[in-house]
């Protein structure tokens, strides 16, 4: 049974542990923040376990994704972990959670409310017919590749430990041309939803690593282009795309603000500007969260 209660700016939502004696019933609480994230949204998740001591562990999914949560400093009892909001979700989200204390397991789930993204104005663009017209078999066999390296990259990104160091940073102060979530009319016809958020930038402008972190993937993609992705830990990672050059190697660890390519033109684009992206796992977010991450 889950009873909700708000907490302004964050939702407690009472977790009663199932299938366990009575004397060890004692339910655990999650807390969401934001209290009611919109779709496409990063969030942070706390759990507080009464009566935990060494040893104890929370463990959880949220959206398909595997949750990994930590002790919160200068909290006992509590235990933390980021988690996202697809841009799909309904008007909640699930979130199933374990808990390890005084030797037993404990289990439960709970809903977070889940808020409407308001669509951005849509973007309108004009493109050259050679990106119009339905992939060959031969394109469609590369682009089915390249999703199968980003999946792949995604799924690794829950194995690396948290790497960031302070705030996150934006690759370039520079304006939106294109914001997370904003639909797409191509030659007049409806094509897709913005995963990304689009920098304005000249060819071979400097792009700069939100945060520290290890290059996990790098290549030349049909859709992407010229594309880094960089690990963060912790299920976080963020791509760079539609860059002119690439300055790092995979497997190297680059730093908060290092410059890791420069603005380009490559992939399916009709002009330079940096394509930036962020996701938890599968899952893409509004890379602007993580601005606010603590």
């Amino acid at each position: 049974m889950i009873r909700v209660r708000i907490l302004l700016p964050l939702i407690a939502l009472v977790v009663a542990p199932a299938s366990l004696p009575a004397q060890a019933a004692t339910p655990f609480t999650l807390e969401s923040y934001p209290a009611e994230p919109r779709q496409g949204s990063l969030l942070q998740l706390f759990v507080s376990v009464p009566g935990a001591e060494p040893g104890s562990a929370v463990l959880g999914t949220l959206a398909g994704e595997p949750l990994h949560f930590s002790p919160d400093p200068g909290r006992d009892g509590v235990f933390r972990a980021l988690g996202a909001v697809p841009l799909s979700a309904s008007d909640s989200a699930t979130v199933h959670l374990a808990v390890i204390r005084g030797g037993l397991l404990e289990s439960g789930t709970a809903r977070v409310r889940v808020m409407p993204r308001l669509a951005p104005r849509g973007e309108r663009l004009r493109a050259p017919a050679r990106f119009t017209p339905p992939p060959d078999s031969v394109l469609q066999a590369r682009i089915a590749r390249e999703r199968t390296l980003a999946r792949a990259a995604y799924g690794r990104a829950h194995a690396i430990p948290p790497l960031w160091r302070g705030a996150f940073l934006r690759p370039r102060d520079s304006r939106v041309t294109s914001p997370f979530g904003a639909g797409r009319e191509v030659n007049g016809v409806w094509r897709s939803t913005h995963s990304g958020l689009d920098l304005a930038g000249a060819s071979g402008a400097p792009v700069r690593a939100a945060q520290r972190g290890v290059v996990a993937l790098i290549g030349d993609f049909f859709y992407g282009g010229n594309s880094i992705y960089l690990y963060h830990g912790a299920g976080l990672m963020t791509m760079y795309q539609h860059l002119s050059r690439v300055l790092v190697a995979p497997g190297d660890t680059v730093q908060r603000g290092q410059v890791i390519g420069r603005v380009g033109a490559t992939g399916r684009v009709t002009g330079p500007h940096l394509h930036w992206e962020a996701h938890y796992g599968r899952v893409a977010f509004d890379p602007t969260d993580l601005l606010s991450l603590p």
